[in-house]
């Protein structure tokens, strides 16, 4: 099977995937929203950071480093599988015995046995890291699909159980914990891999000495993208907080999507063609257009149907969220971009180039959230959108030197798509002034139609590249 074909049929499964899987996942959260509210949200949302944090420092950069190993053996394997326990035990004691200190901070005494109990997930993913891991390296894509299934239809049914009978936020935990559990336990049983008695301090080293690079970057990316979070817990209210936390997942939905199959499909595929620099640029290219062509039509629509999709998705109660996912969306176009270029590092071993880029992203990230604080919560949501355009711009620059494809080349084969995406958005907005007076589903729908095919025919009558990129895609499949 051609390295094309073969990508093809990564996204393909890859997107079946999120499709079923994420989307079940993302619905539980919204049944949620609608039994519980925004402060038990906003509760949730103060203790984010701290299992991501956690969640980093259980993979230290290992799971990547096995996928862009050309040929790892069974020692490596089982190696990084024992690693990974140690890592999450010692990550869970360390939130246990944190856990009183942010409760403290906050003044939320429940915070306490919440972080003791949801960083149970840590030992629990630590146990599937490998499995799917070595799935990913041999682009698998097929098995994680369906490995995925079991545990988010019972996580589902187990959090919607919790939440109609009262348990309020640990419905949350309940959904999250079940969900994992039984995902691990379909990927020990039924993976082809095992671990078995084998430890080599020679592959640690080889491993944590490219890991522990993506590791530390990874946890500027954790604080700087939680820091909103503990920020607006610790000055402003809960429930000003859950607003932010649901406009921030539900516009991280689509977004994560993209990102997840750009992320998944591009690094073991760009592992492979590290040494023919002409081809990476080709396939670089053609991934770059059909993900822009994706998440630019999605988020600019999301930006102008907000108010309806709020609505219908989530009820009048989450109304107050509205402004904070307009703003967002205007952040999140650009991630799919981000992801891709991370990995062209990635892919190439570079992670000490990876880590000093971060660290510089940061420091002007720190800038653009002391000047948004002065202008209260909505200047402080606004910062998310200068970030992600000055992140744009550096990861573009350094990654594309790699494969002499510069930024402004990168930009420009965008603009394109842009153009066509702002267009749409504006129609959309303009023809939602006549629809006022119907209910937001109606809304929703019509206008939604509207979107899809003015974006698709704008592109065809522009004869845009990217749609053309898509359209192969689609005859490849």
């Amino acid at each position: 099977m051609s390295l094309a074909k073969q990508s093809f049929k990564g996204v393909t499964w890859t997107m079946l995937d999120i499709i079923f899987n994420k989307a079940i996942y993302f619905i539980s959260t919204l049944i949620l929203a609608r039994l519980l509210g925004p402060s038990e949200f906003g509760i949730l949302g103060m203790i984010t950071i701290f299992f991501t944090i956690g969640t980093t420092l259980v993979d230290s950069g290992l799971s990547i480093s096995i996928v862009r190993t050309l040929s790892p053996n069974k020692i490596e394997y089982s190696t990084i599988f024992y690693l990974n326990i140690v890592f999450s035990t010692g990550a869970y004691f360390l939130m246990f015995f944190i856990a009183p200190y942010v409760a403290d901070f906050y003044k939320q005494e429940i915070l306490t046995n919440l972080i003791r109990i949801y960083c149970i997930g840590f030992l629990i993913n630590a146990l599937k890291m490998v499995p799917q891991s070595i799935l990913i390296k041999e682009m698998d894509f097929k098995k994680i699909a369906i490995f995925n299934i079991p545990g988010n239809i019972i996580g589902l049914v187990i959090g919607v159980l919790m939440a109609l009978n009262d348990y309020k936020v640990w419905s949350i935990v309940g959904l999250f914990l079940s969900s994992q559990l039984i995902s691990s336990l379909v990927y020990i049983f039924f993976s082809k891999w095992k671990p078995s008695f084998y430890f080599s301090i020679k592959y640690v080293k080889r491993h944590l000495s490219f890991g522990y690079k993506l590791m530390l970057s990874a946890q500027l990316n954790t604080i700087f993208e939680n820091i909103y979070n503990v920020l607006i817990g610790k000055y402003f209210t809960i429930q000003v907080l859950g607003y932010y936390d649901r406009a921030y997942t539900l516009n991280n939905y689509p977004t994560s999507i993209l990102s997840l199959i750009v992320s998944k499909v591009s690094l073991p595929l760009f592992s492979n063609i590290q040494e023919d620099s002409l081809k990476f640029k080709q396939i670089y290219r053609k991934i770059q257009l059909f993900s822009f062509f994706l998440a630019a039509p999605v988020m600019l629509g999301a930006l102008v149907l907000a108010k309806p999709l709020i609505l219908v998705l989530m009820g009048n109660g989450w109304i107050e969220i509205v402004p904070f996912f307009q703003i967002l969306c205007l952040a999140y176009v650009l991630f799919p971009i981000h992801t891709l270029n991370i990995n062209i590092l990635n892919a190439f071993g570079k992670s000490n180039t990876f880590l000093k880029i971060e660290i510089f992203k940061k420091i002007i990230t720190v800038l653009f959230i002391i000047i948004g604080l002065q202008f209260g919560i909505m200047g402080l949501v606004w910062s998310n959108v200068f970030g992600s355009i000055f992140s744009l711009i550096i990861n573009t620059h350094f990654c594309g030197s790699l494969i002499s494809y510069k930024s402004k080349n990168q930009i420009f084969d965008l603009i394109p798509t842009l153009g066509i995406a702002i267009i749409m958005a504006v129609t959309v907005h303009l023809a939602s002034l006549y629809l006022i007076k119907f209910s937001s589903l109606t809304q929703l729908v019509s206008l939604t139609i509207l979107g899809v095919t003015s974006f698709i025919g704008l592109s065809y009558f522009t004869k845009n590249e990217s749609l053309f990129t898509f359209l192969d895609f689609i005859k490849s499949n």
